[in-house]
């Protein structure tokens, strides 16, 4: 399933919904447009080097876009962005290509592309070439290093959440150690991996398929990634769904407190979904914020046994409690989890924690920290973070300290911030079309209703749910944006999916 932006370190990821009762769909519609609008081609002064597509994984092709390493300098040197397409099942009745990113940042679109294509429906795949990358950084694409063994076996997690001062300068001193590891062994593309080059790449891949505009779908991360594309080539966009939206207007410590308090609201339906059924195993208190913080406490002590070496510490249970909110498909493996952990046996925390983090098979984490830090300013100010961590736990006990511990990574990476917050303006764009949950587990409600006002003609797709993009779980979800993205027009204002 496709990842949230990952708001760097230890596998923390980007993600929440908020804790309070969504308002009404109908008050949550900004917008006055409700066709797709094609647009002209505008010339490049740098020309684009044509796409040799080879037969690959069966009836798909692969290719590679070659595009400036550093467009400051557009005639220096070059990387190659890999990419993969599946053709047109309909080539009489093709419109043109659909772009997909899956989310992330640090997923690679061509690993999750069968993931993709088995929900896509099927007149989407008759009437347009799916097309995935693995982004600048990711993978396959001139991959970032951090000078980890690739393919490694997973080791023990340290304490995200330090407890003591200096468990905290120790926590700072590793993550400045990991962001000169990075540099170190990523020198050349390290600076040039945010998401403001990304939507560089996305440019030159439109006027490479020769397409007059975008026809675009961002997941989760990918939804930054549209918007950043739209703010700079707004006549450039055909169609675009942006579905589980980041709000781009918002402060690196503004998300980080919203995921907080969305996460720790999902927890909270959990423990009640765990506390009326009688196949969840955890057992449960009439405290269960106060038994999860007690399972984190013991685990500092003497974490749980999981074989092979391995033990279940709080980095851990982190991870896995992030692994299984995602989906309430995940509700019973997290709780066979925790009550297994509870009894001394910390194998499925884990494997959920493995799971969580691709048991490091792929460059995801180094590729997401390096690509958060460039597109969210941190504050400099080390010494104020014991108080966020501190401020944030009142708000959402379990999960706020530890994104607030994450920030820091940030704060001493060793390249400086690409992208600033903004809002989006994209004058002269088509209707957008924003897809929001109201319990999204990983990105909260509220940020599909600001991302969707945002656009001068924006439209709000609502659904009434609990998982990560919709598009993966309501057919009512995939209707609308086939209809949309084939030319059919976007939703009526105030349109809620329930299925």
């Amino acid at each position: 399933m496709p990842r949230v932006i990952g708001l760097v370190i230890a596998a923390l990821l980007l993600a929440s919904c908020t804790t309070s009762t969504a308002p009404k769909a109908n008050a949550l519609i900004s917008t006055t447009t409700t066709t797709v609008a094609p647009t002209t081609t505008t010339t490049t002064s740098l020309p684009v080097a044509p796409i040799v597509w080879t037969s690959c994984n069966g009836d798909l092709q692969c290719g590679t876009l070659t595009v400036p390493l550093n467009y400051a300098t557009p005639t220096g040197a070059t990387i190659g962005i890999a990419l993969e397409r599946h053709l047109a099942e309909e080539p009489a009745q093709r419109i043109g290509s659909l772009v997909i990113n899956p989310g992330g940042p640090g997923v690679s679109g061509i690993d999750d592309f069968a993931n993709e294509l088995s929900v896509l429906t099927p007149q989407l795949l008759d009437d347009f070439d799916i097309v995935t990358f693995d982004p600048r950084g990711v993978q396959r694409s001139d991959p970032v290093s951090c000078g980890e063994t690739p393919g490694a076996a997973p080791s023990n997690l340290p304490d995200p959440v330090p407890q003591t001062l200096a468990a905290q300068k120790a926590l700072i001193a590793s993550m400045r150690q990991f962001g000169a590891d990075c540099e170190k062994a990523s020198p050349t593309i390290l600076p040039f991996v945010g998401t403001v080059d990304v939507a560089r790449d996305l440019e030159r891949l439109r006027i490479v398929l020769g397409d007059p505009g975008l026809t675009y779908m961002g997941q989760s991360y990918g939804t930054l990634l549209g918007a950043t594309y739209a703010e700079m080539y707004p006549t450039h966009v055909r169609a675009m769904v942006l579905d589980s939206a980041i709000n781009p207007a918002l402060s690196f410590s503004q998300m980080t407190l919203a995921q907080a308090e969305g996460f720790e609201g999902v927890l909270n339906s959990f423990f009640a979904w765990c506390a009326s059924t009688s196949t969840c195993p955890w057992a449960t208190t009439s405290d269960p914020t106060g038994a999860v913080l007690a399972l984190l406490a013991q685990s500092r002590i003497k974490p749980a046994p999981a074989g092979n070496g391995r033990t279940a510490g709080p980095g851990e249970i982190y991870n896995a409690l992030l692994e299984g909110l995602y989906s309430q498909s995940s509700w019973p493996t997290l709780g066979n989890a925790l009550a297994a952990d509870a009894a001394g046996n910390g194998g499925p925390i884990v494997t959920l924690s493995n799971n969580y983090n691709a048991d490091g098979s792929t460059n995801g984490s180094d590729a997401g920290e390096a690509i958060d830090c460039l597109d969210h300013p941190a504050s400099k100010d080390l010494a104020s973070y014991a108080a966020l961590a501190t401020r944030y736990g009142v708000a959402a006990p379990i999960f706020g300290p530890f994104l607030a511990w994450g920030e820091p990574a940030c704060a001493v990476w060793p390249v400086a911030p690409t992208r600033q917050p903004a809002p989006v303006h994209a004058p002269g764009s088509p209707t957008i079309l924003v897809v929001g949950t109201t319990h999204d587990p990983a990105t909260p409600y509220a940020w599909a209703v600001s991302l969707a006002q945002q656009f001068p003609h924006g439209v709000l797709l609502t659904r009434d749910g609990s998982d990560h993009v919709s598009y993966f779980y309501s057919a009512c979800v995939r209707s609308y944006v086939q209809t949309y993205l084939v030319g059919g027009g976007a939703p009526p204002p105030g349109t809620v999916c329930t299925s």
